[in-house]
């Protein structure tokens, strides 16, 4: 599933937009660790991504306005996703090593 975000990516950076495809691949790793958790421990976690998205997304507002004073939103929604890269990353190594072990 990740992969598709990477070709996504790809296959629109000719389009000349600015997305990177990690920009892609985060929205395909949320999607992948949800239908993870369902097939491994039959439990939607859906609302609980929700809620960590939510979160990450305060705590980089808060932080981008003590640290420079205001929210710039194009630099807010582009810190804010690729915040979300990282974890979302964890997260589905860890859940692919979980289901192959």
């Amino acid at each position: 599933m990740p992969l598709i975000g990477i070709g996504v990516g790809v296959i629109l950076q000719w389009t000349k937009l600015p997305l990177a495809p990690v920009d892609w691949m985060t929205l395909s790793l949320l999607a992948a660790i949800d239908l993870l958790i369902n097939a491994n421990y039959h439990y939607q976690a859906l609302g609980w991504l929700i809620v960590v998205i939510a979160s990450i997304g305060i705590l980089t507002a808060l932080g981008l306005a003590w640290n420079q004073g205001e929210i710039l939103y194009r630099r807010f929604f582009k810190l804010w996703w690729r915040l979300l890269f990282f974890p979302s990353l964890i997260v589905y190594i860890v859940l692919i090593s979980v289901h192959f072990i």
